[in-house]
Protein backbone atom coordinates (compact mmCIF):
# COMPACT_ATOMS: atom_id res chain seq x y z
CA UNK A 1 0.00 0.00 0.00
CA UNK A 2 1.52 3.43 -1.12
CA UNK A 3 1.79 5.49 2.08
CA UNK A 4 -0.45 8.52 2.41
CA UNK A 5 1.70 11.95 1.81
CA UNK A 6 0.88 14.40 5.22
CA UNK A 7 0.84 11.49 7.64
CA UNK A 8 3.87 9.69 6.27
CA UNK A 9 6.03 13.28 6.14
CA UNK A 10 4.68 13.60 9.79
CA UNK A 11 6.07 9.68 11.03
CA UNK A 12 9.51 10.52 9.80
CA UNK A 13 9.15 14.00 11.02
CA UNK A 14 8.49 13.67 14.31
CA UNK A 15 8.08 16.10 17.39
CA UNK A 16 11.45 15.22 19.68
CA UNK A 17 10.46 15.64 23.38
CA UNK A 18 12.82 13.68 25.25
CA UNK A 19 17.20 14.13 24.47
CA UNK A 20 20.13 13.52 25.77
CA UNK A 21 21.18 11.75 29.22
CA UNK A 22 22.65 13.98 32.24
CA UNK A 23 27.03 13.92 31.43
CA UNK A 24 29.05 12.10 33.96
CA UNK A 25 33.05 13.01 34.45
CA UNK A 26 32.49 16.29 34.66
CA UNK A 27 31.27 16.98 31.62
CA UNK A 28 29.02 20.22 31.35
CA UNK A 29 25.74 19.76 30.46
CA UNK A 30 24.19 20.49 27.19
CA UNK A 31 21.56 23.05 26.87
CA UNK A 32 18.61 21.23 24.73
CA UNK A 33 18.42 22.13 21.05
CA UNK A 34 14.94 23.21 19.41
CA UNK A 35 12.53 21.12 20.12
CA UNK A 36 13.86 18.67 22.91
CA UNK A 37 12.40 18.38 25.79
CA UNK A 38 15.08 16.54 28.83
CA UNK A 39 13.31 14.65 31.29
CA UNK A 40 15.69 14.07 34.06
CA UNK A 41 13.31 12.57 36.80
CA UNK A 42 14.04 9.30 35.37
CA UNK A 43 17.33 9.29 37.31
CA UNK A 44 15.81 10.49 39.97
CA UNK A 45 14.45 6.47 40.55
CA UNK A 46 16.38 5.07 43.53
CA UNK A 47 17.57 1.89 41.01
CA UNK A 48 18.38 4.06 37.75
CA UNK A 49 21.35 3.02 35.97
CA UNK A 50 23.95 5.50 36.02
CA UNK A 51 23.81 7.47 32.57
CA UNK A 52 26.93 6.77 30.70
CA UNK A 53 29.11 8.83 27.68
CA UNK A 54 30.29 11.77 27.12
CA UNK A 55 30.02 14.20 24.28
CA UNK A 56 32.58 15.38 21.50
CA UNK A 57 31.32 18.92 21.40
CA UNK A 58 29.56 21.03 24.29
CA UNK A 59 27.44 23.00 21.73
CA UNK A 60 24.07 21.10 20.09
CA UNK A 61 25.24 19.55 17.16
CA UNK A 62 22.04 18.24 14.68
CA UNK A 63 24.42 17.70 11.52
CA UNK A 64 27.82 15.86 11.40
CA UNK A 65 30.87 18.45 11.63
CA UNK A 66 33.31 16.56 8.79
CA UNK A 67 36.84 15.48 10.75
CA UNK A 68 39.52 13.25 10.20
CA UNK A 69 39.87 12.06 13.99
CA UNK A 70 36.97 10.51 15.26
CA UNK A 71 37.79 6.43 14.38
CA UNK A 72 34.97 4.43 13.50
CA UNK A 73 31.71 6.25 14.28
CA UNK A 74 28.61 3.98 15.20
CA UNK A 75 24.70 5.13 15.47
CA UNK A 76 22.84 4.73 18.58
CA UNK A 77 19.07 5.93 19.96
CA UNK A 78 19.38 9.05 22.10
CA UNK A 79 15.86 10.25 22.15
CA UNK A 80 12.23 10.01 21.60
CA UNK A 81 9.54 11.09 20.38
CA UNK A 82 5.59 11.21 19.56
CA UNK A 83 4.94 10.29 15.69
CA UNK A 84 2.60 9.62 13.63
CA UNK A 85 2.05 6.44 12.01
CA UNK A 86 1.94 6.77 8.31
CA UNK A 87 -1.05 4.23 8.05
CA UNK A 88 -3.46 5.86 10.70
CA UNK A 89 -5.55 8.68 10.00
CA UNK A 90 -6.31 9.68 13.03
CA UNK A 91 -4.19 12.31 13.79
CA UNK A 92 -4.29 11.92 17.75
CA UNK A 93 -2.75 8.66 17.84
CA UNK A 94 0.70 8.77 18.36
CA UNK A 95 3.59 6.49 19.15
CA UNK A 96 6.78 6.68 21.43
CA UNK A 97 9.60 6.60 18.30
CA UNK A 98 13.83 6.32 18.95
CA UNK A 99 15.72 9.01 17.22
CA UNK A 100 19.44 8.35 16.42
CA UNK A 101 22.78 10.15 16.22
CA UNK A 102 26.41 9.04 15.93
CA UNK A 103 28.91 8.17 18.32
CA UNK A 104 32.65 7.05 18.77
CA UNK A 105 33.50 3.68 19.41
CA UNK A 106 34.07 4.54 23.40
CA UNK A 107 30.46 6.44 23.32
CA UNK A 108 31.69 9.73 22.44
CA UNK A 109 28.21 11.76 21.05
CA UNK A 110 29.83 13.43 17.54
CA UNK A 111 26.10 14.11 16.22
CA UNK A 112 22.75 14.35 18.08
CA UNK A 113 20.25 11.89 18.07
CA UNK A 114 18.01 13.53 15.18
CA UNK A 115 17.76 10.85 12.37
CA UNK A 116 14.55 8.51 12.04
CA UNK A 117 17.36 5.94 10.91
CA UNK A 118 21.16 5.54 10.31
CA UNK A 119 21.76 2.51 8.85
CA UNK A 120 24.58 1.20 6.50
CA UNK A 121 24.93 0.77 2.59
CA UNK A 122 25.46 -2.40 1.64
CA UNK A 123 24.26 -4.58 -1.09
CA UNK A 124 24.16 -8.18 -1.58
CA UNK A 125 26.04 -10.93 -4.59
CA UNK A 126 26.21 -14.89 -4.33
CA UNK A 127 29.62 -16.21 -3.88
CA UNK A 128 31.28 -18.85 -5.71
CA UNK A 129 29.84 -21.17 -3.40
CA UNK A 130 26.39 -19.78 -4.38
CA UNK A 131 25.85 -18.74 -1.07
CA UNK A 132 24.42 -14.97 -0.29
CA UNK A 133 26.91 -12.37 0.97
CA UNK A 134 26.52 -9.19 1.94
CA UNK A 135 28.60 -6.73 1.40
CA UNK A 136 28.42 -3.01 3.64
CA UNK A 137 30.46 -0.17 1.97
CA UNK A 138 32.10 2.34 4.79
CA UNK A 139 29.22 4.65 4.45
CA UNK A 140 26.10 5.45 6.46
CA UNK A 141 22.84 6.66 5.41
CA UNK A 142 20.62 9.23 7.97
CA UNK A 143 17.43 9.93 7.12
CA UNK A 144 15.25 12.57 8.56
CA UNK A 145 11.33 13.82 7.73
CA UNK A 146 10.90 17.10 5.70
CA UNK A 147 7.56 17.34 3.65
CA UNK A 148 8.74 20.09 1.59
CA UNK A 149 12.15 18.93 0.70
CA UNK A 150 11.91 15.16 1.28
CA UNK A 151 10.70 12.50 -1.24
CA UNK A 152 6.88 12.35 -2.68
CA UNK A 153 4.49 11.03 -0.65
CA UNK A 154 6.64 10.45 2.32
CA UNK A 155 8.70 13.06 2.97
CA UNK A 156 11.92 10.86 3.42
CA UNK A 157 15.11 12.97 3.35
CA UNK A 158 18.72 11.30 3.23
CA UNK A 159 22.18 12.70 3.97
CA UNK A 160 25.24 10.40 3.32
CA UNK A 161 28.47 10.39 5.91
CA UNK A 162 31.52 8.51 6.24
CA UNK A 163 31.55 5.60 8.33
CA UNK A 164 34.64 7.76 10.17
CA UNK A 165 32.92 11.07 9.72
CA UNK A 166 35.26 12.36 7.79
CA UNK A 167 33.03 13.49 4.79
CA UNK A 168 29.22 14.25 4.62
CA UNK A 169 26.75 15.44 1.92
CA UNK A 170 23.69 17.06 4.30
CA UNK A 171 20.04 16.40 3.85
CA UNK A 172 19.47 16.76 0.17
CA UNK A 173 18.63 13.02 -1.52
CA UNK A 174 15.50 11.07 -1.73
CA UNK A 175 16.99 7.64 -1.74
CA UNK A 176 20.46 6.19 -2.73
CA UNK A 177 21.33 2.42 -4.39
CA UNK A 178 24.81 1.09 -2.72
CA UNK A 179 26.52 -0.98 -5.57
CA UNK A 180 30.64 -1.87 -4.84
CA UNK A 181 32.49 1.67 -4.26
CA UNK A 182 29.50 3.80 -4.96
CA UNK A 183 26.44 5.50 -4.20
CA UNK A 184 23.77 6.69 -6.53
CA UNK A 185 21.97 9.20 -4.69
CA UNK A 186 18.65 10.87 -6.54
CA UNK A 187 16.24 13.80 -5.66
CA UNK A 188 14.05 16.07 -7.91
CA UNK A 189 16.59 17.26 -10.04
CA UNK A 190 18.46 13.83 -11.04
CA UNK A 191 21.04 11.15 -9.53
CA UNK A 192 24.22 11.31 -8.46
CA UNK A 193 27.31 8.93 -7.88
CA UNK A 194 29.47 9.43 -5.13
CA UNK A 195 32.51 7.50 -4.41
CA UNK A 196 32.16 5.40 -1.09
CA UNK A 197 35.93 6.36 -0.04
CA UNK A 198 35.75 9.97 -1.05
CA UNK A 199 32.06 11.04 -0.72
CA UNK A 200 33.28 12.71 -4.43
CA UNK A 201 30.77 12.92 -7.07
CA UNK A 202 31.85 10.82 -9.49
CA UNK A 203 29.22 11.36 -12.06
CA UNK A 204 25.92 13.81 -12.81
CA UNK A 205 22.58 13.01 -14.45
CA UNK A 206 19.58 14.87 -14.96
CA UNK A 207 16.51 12.19 -15.15
CA UNK A 208 16.29 13.30 -18.85
CA UNK A 209 19.27 12.39 -19.46
CA UNK A 210 18.06 8.67 -17.85
CA UNK A 211 15.52 8.57 -20.17
CA UNK A 212 13.35 9.60 -17.08
CA UNK A 213 10.13 12.37 -18.01
CA UNK A 214 9.16 12.08 -14.22
CA UNK A 215 10.90 11.24 -11.44
CA UNK A 216 8.00 11.17 -9.19
CA UNK A 217 7.29 7.61 -11.10
CA UNK A 218 11.13 6.26 -9.88
CA UNK A 219 9.53 2.97 -8.23
CA UNK A 220 12.55 3.53 -5.05
CA UNK A 221 11.24 7.40 -5.02
CA UNK A 222 7.99 6.61 -4.66
CA UNK A 223 7.52 3.69 -2.29
CA UNK A 224 5.87 1.46 -4.51
CA UNK A 225 8.58 -0.72 -5.36
CA UNK A 226 11.06 -0.28 -2.39
CA UNK A 227 12.51 -4.03 -2.74
CA UNK A 228 12.92 -3.68 -6.66
CA UNK A 229 16.32 -1.81 -6.95
CA UNK A 230 19.30 -3.88 -7.64
CA UNK A 231 22.88 -4.08 -8.49
CA UNK A 232 24.01 -6.78 -10.75
CA UNK A 233 25.92 -7.43 -13.54
CA UNK A 234 27.12 -4.14 -13.13
CA UNK A 235 24.57 -2.50 -13.56
CA UNK A 236 22.28 -0.22 -11.18
CA UNK A 237 18.47 -0.91 -11.85
CA UNK A 238 16.43 1.75 -12.15
CA UNK A 239 12.65 0.97 -12.40
CA UNK A 240 10.17 -0.48 -15.07
CA UNK A 241 8.89 1.81 -17.21
CA UNK A 242 6.68 2.46 -20.67
CA UNK A 243 2.99 0.94 -21.49
CA UNK A 244 2.21 -1.29 -18.55
CA UNK A 245 5.60 -0.68 -17.32
CA UNK A 246 6.94 -3.54 -19.64
CA UNK A 247 10.51 -1.76 -19.87
CA UNK A 248 13.36 -2.38 -17.55
CA UNK A 249 16.01 0.45 -17.31
CA UNK A 250 19.88 0.76 -16.03
CA UNK A 251 22.71 2.60 -15.51
CA UNK A 252 26.25 1.45 -15.65
CA UNK A 253 27.93 3.80 -13.45
CA UNK A 254 31.31 2.96 -14.80
CA UNK A 255 30.91 4.26 -18.09
CA UNK A 256 27.29 6.52 -18.05
CA UNK A 257 25.98 4.34 -20.25
CA UNK A 258 22.04 3.61 -20.11
CA UNK A 259 20.72 0.16 -21.72
CA UNK A 260 17.21 -1.24 -21.60
CA UNK A 261 16.04 -4.35 -21.88
CA UNK A 262 12.28 -6.36 -21.43
CA UNK A 263 10.66 -6.58 -17.56
CA UNK A 264 9.96 -9.87 -18.35
CA UNK A 265 13.70 -10.59 -18.91
CA UNK A 266 14.58 -8.63 -16.12
CA UNK A 267 12.90 -10.02 -13.52
CA UNK A 268 13.40 -13.76 -14.92
CA UNK A 269 16.82 -13.48 -15.01
CA UNK A 270 16.87 -11.94 -11.54
CA UNK A 271 14.95 -14.48 -9.81
CA UNK A 272 16.47 -17.38 -11.65
CA UNK A 273 19.67 -15.65 -10.00
CA UNK A 274 18.69 -15.58 -6.58
CA UNK A 275 16.87 -19.00 -6.79
CA UNK A 276 20.55 -20.21 -7.10
CA UNK A 277 21.17 -19.38 -3.41
CA UNK A 278 22.27 -21.81 -0.85
CA UNK A 279 20.72 -22.12 2.67
CA UNK A 280 20.99 -24.45 5.38
CA UNK A 281 17.21 -26.61 4.19
CA UNK A 282 16.34 -29.00 7.86
CA UNK A 283 14.59 -32.04 6.80
CA UNK A 284 13.07 -34.00 10.25
CA UNK A 285 12.66 -37.75 10.36
CA UNK A 286 10.35 -39.91 12.30
CA UNK A 287 13.22 -41.04 14.85
CA UNK A 288 13.74 -37.66 15.84
CA UNK A 289 16.86 -36.70 14.26
CA UNK A 290 16.99 -34.08 11.82
CA UNK A 291 18.94 -33.60 9.04
CA UNK A 292 20.53 -30.14 7.79
CA UNK A 293 22.10 -29.66 4.32
CA UNK A 294 24.13 -26.65 2.61
CA UNK A 295 24.58 -27.61 -0.87
CA UNK A 296 26.44 -30.89 -0.42
CA UNK A 297 27.43 -30.71 2.95
CA UNK A 298 25.13 -32.66 5.65
CA UNK A 299 24.71 -32.90 9.26
CA UNK A 300 22.54 -35.74 10.57
CA UNK A 301 22.43 -35.08 14.42
CA UNK A 302 19.23 -36.26 17.52
CA UNK A 303 17.44 -33.02 18.10
CA UNK A 304 16.69 -32.02 21.66
CA UNK A 305 13.40 -30.56 20.33
CA UNK A 306 11.70 -32.82 17.69
CA UNK A 307 8.68 -30.51 17.76
CA UNK A 308 11.08 -27.93 15.88
CA UNK A 309 11.01 -28.68 12.10
CA UNK A 310 13.05 -25.96 11.30
CA UNK A 311 16.06 -24.93 13.52
CA UNK A 312 18.53 -21.98 12.37
CA UNK A 313 21.81 -22.74 11.93
CA UNK A 314 23.73 -19.72 13.70
CA UNK A 315 27.38 -18.41 13.72
CA UNK A 316 28.05 -20.82 10.82
CA UNK A 317 28.05 -23.97 13.21
CA UNK A 318 25.77 -23.52 15.64
CA UNK A 319 21.92 -24.74 15.87
CA UNK A 320 19.57 -23.43 17.98
CA UNK A 321 16.06 -24.95 18.40
CA UNK A 322 13.07 -23.19 19.51
CA UNK A 323 9.59 -24.07 19.85
CA UNK A 324 6.58 -23.66 22.25
CA UNK A 325 3.72 -25.14 24.31
CA UNK A 326 0.86 -24.12 26.44
CA UNK A 327 3.65 -22.76 29.06
CA UNK A 328 5.40 -20.91 26.79
CA UNK A 329 8.53 -20.65 24.55
CA UNK A 330 11.32 -23.65 25.10
CA UNK A 331 15.24 -23.49 23.31
CA UNK A 332 18.31 -25.34 23.12
CA UNK A 333 21.47 -25.11 21.06
CA UNK A 334 23.43 -27.72 20.16
CA UNK A 335 26.35 -27.92 17.30
CA UNK A 336 26.46 -29.55 13.64
CA UNK A 337 27.41 -32.94 15.40
CA UNK A 338 24.41 -32.73 18.02
CA UNK A 339 26.73 -32.05 21.13
CA UNK A 340 24.26 -29.90 23.41
CA UNK A 341 25.84 -26.86 24.45
CA UNK A 342 22.79 -25.29 26.10
CA UNK A 343 20.22 -27.85 27.38
CA UNK A 344 16.50 -27.52 26.54
CA UNK A 345 15.01 -25.19 29.15
CA UNK A 346 11.81 -22.72 28.60
CA UNK A 347 11.85 -19.20 28.13
CA UNK A 348 13.91 -16.90 25.80
CA UNK A 349 16.98 -16.96 24.23
CA UNK A 350 18.38 -14.15 21.50
CA UNK A 351 21.11 -15.23 19.55
CA UNK A 352 23.79 -12.22 18.93
CA UNK A 353 25.74 -12.75 15.91
CA UNK A 354 28.36 -11.03 15.46
CA UNK A 355 30.15 -13.23 13.38
CA UNK A 356 29.34 -11.22 9.91
CA UNK A 357 31.19 -8.16 11.62
CA UNK A 358 34.02 -9.97 12.71
CA UNK A 359 32.74 -10.32 16.24
CA UNK A 360 31.85 -13.27 18.45
CA UNK A 361 28.84 -15.41 18.79
CA UNK A 362 26.75 -15.05 21.43
CA UNK A 363 23.86 -16.14 23.43
CA UNK A 364 21.12 -13.82 25.58
CA UNK A 365 18.64 -14.90 27.97
CA UNK A 366 16.61 -12.79 30.16
CA UNK A 367 16.49 -13.60 33.67
CA UNK A 368 14.65 -11.51 36.30
CA UNK A 369 16.64 -8.13 36.29
CA UNK A 370 19.18 -9.11 34.30
CA UNK A 371 20.61 -10.61 30.44
CA UNK A 372 22.78 -13.81 31.06
CA UNK A 373 25.17 -13.84 27.98
CA UNK A 374 27.07 -17.01 27.13
CA UNK A 375 29.46 -17.62 24.57
CA UNK A 376 29.22 -19.47 21.39
CA UNK A 377 30.01 -22.77 23.57
CA UNK A 378 27.06 -22.15 26.26
CA UNK A 379 29.10 -20.87 28.90
CA UNK A 380 27.92 -17.71 30.87
CA UNK A 381 29.97 -14.65 29.77
CA UNK A 382 28.72 -12.00 31.97
CA UNK A 383 25.29 -10.47 33.35
CA UNK A 384 23.87 -7.23 31.62
CA UNK A 385 21.40 -5.34 33.63
CA UNK A 386 17.64 -5.16 31.56
CA UNK A 387 16.68 -8.85 31.51
CA UNK A 388 13.05 -9.49 31.41
CA UNK A 389 11.01 -6.92 29.70
CA UNK A 390 13.34 -5.62 28.12
CA UNK A 391 15.35 -5.87 24.39
CA UNK A 392 18.57 -7.25 23.48
CA UNK A 393 20.03 -7.08 20.12
CA UNK A 394 23.49 -6.93 18.47
CA UNK A 395 23.10 -3.59 16.22
CA UNK A 396 26.52 -2.21 14.46
CA UNK A 397 28.30 -4.65 16.70
CA UNK A 398 27.10 -4.12 19.88
CA UNK A 399 24.77 -5.03 22.24
CA UNK A 400 21.72 -3.19 22.74
CA UNK A 401 19.43 -3.74 25.48
CA UNK A 402 16.27 -1.78 24.92
CA UNK A 403 14.06 -0.98 27.89
CA UNK A 404 11.16 1.28 27.82
CA UNK A 405 12.50 4.96 28.40
CA UNK A 406 16.01 3.47 28.15
CA UNK A 407 18.29 2.01 26.04
CA UNK A 408 22.36 0.72 26.67
CA UNK A 409 25.30 0.15 24.20
CA UNK A 410 27.23 -2.51 25.50
CA UNK A 411 30.97 -3.86 24.01
CA UNK A 412 30.22 -7.82 23.35
CA UNK A 413 33.72 -8.60 23.85
CA UNK A 414 33.80 -7.44 27.71
CA UNK A 415 30.21 -6.38 28.39
CA UNK A 416 31.44 -3.10 28.92
CA UNK A 417 28.69 0.23 28.96
CA UNK A 418 30.28 2.70 26.50
CA UNK A 419 26.33 4.60 26.60
CA UNK A 420 23.32 4.85 28.13
CA UNK A 421 20.66 7.29 27.10
CA UNK A 422 17.15 7.98 29.41
CA UNK A 423 14.94 9.26 27.19
CA UNK A 424 11.72 9.59 29.12
CA UNK A 425 8.17 10.96 27.55
CA UNK A 426 5.51 12.09 30.06
CA UNK A 427 2.89 9.72 30.52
Amino acid sequence: MKPRGKWAALALAGVLLAGCAPQTGGTSQLPAGPNVQTDWSVLQEEDALPAVGGRFYEQYTPELIPRSSYGPLLPFAGSQGLTLAWWEEEPAYTSPTWFYGLMTQDGTLVMDAVCSSITRCGYSQLDDQGQRQDHSLPVYILTQGNPDRGRPGTGTLVALAAQDGSWWTDYQYWGVIPYPDGIAAGNGEGLTLISAQTGEKTGQFTWAELGIDDPNAIPWFTGDATGSVQWKDGLLFLGTYGDANQIARFLDPATGEVSTTSAEEWFTGWDAYWNQSLSWAPVSHEDGTITLSLGETSYTLPSPIPQDDYPSVVGGDRVYFLSWDEQGSIFAVTDLEGNILIPVQKGDLTPLDGTREGGPLLFAIPQGPEWRILDRDGNEFYTLPGGTGSFCYLVNGLIEVVQDNCISYYQPQTGTCIRRTYAGLPG
